[in-house]
């Protein structure tokens, strides 16, 4: 191979790597506009706020975190202590009270909570509840 040739194949070679890096450059830049871009939430979803872990005041500091960053979209039926003041949740976690997967993706997607547990009740006002453990900071800053 010539001088001349192993210069062709190297120029070839780092125009290749250079439209190859801006490809990825631009595909990154694509998903990260995707990712913040806010999500609305489904229509009419109910939320119960329980203070689980016993910090005074945590249930109406993300209440006001939900109606700021929702622009009011979710509809927070009730925030308050969790039943006879059993301060015990380390993690916070979404009690499931309506079965509706598209409300329950939005919740987790919108917190970052991936802990759920099932406890239909049809007589519920509320779809979904949240029990804001000592952790809860983490999922709403």
């Amino acid at each position: 191979m010539s001088q001349i040739q192993k210069r062709l194949v190297i120029v070839i070679i780092v125009v290749l790597l250079a439209v190859l890096s801006i490809a990825i450059f631009l595909n990154l830049d694509r998903s990260e506009n995707v990712v913040k871009q806010e999500k609305k939430p489904p229509p009419s979803l109910k939320l119960a706020l329980l203070n689980g872990c016993g910090i005074d005041g945590v249930a109406t500091e993300v209440k006001e975190y939900f109606i700021n960053k929702t622009s009011g979209n979710v509809d927070i039926v009730s925030w308050r202590n969790v039943d006879r003041n059993l301060f015990i949740y380390n993690k916070s976690i979404i009690v499931i009270k309506k079965d509706d997967d598209e409300k329950l993706k939005y919740l987790m997607d919108f917190t970052g909570i991936d802990r759920k547990i099932y406890a239909i009740d049809d007589n519920a006002i509320e779809d979904l509840q949240i029990i804001l453990g000592n952790d809860y900071r983490e999922f709403f800053k």
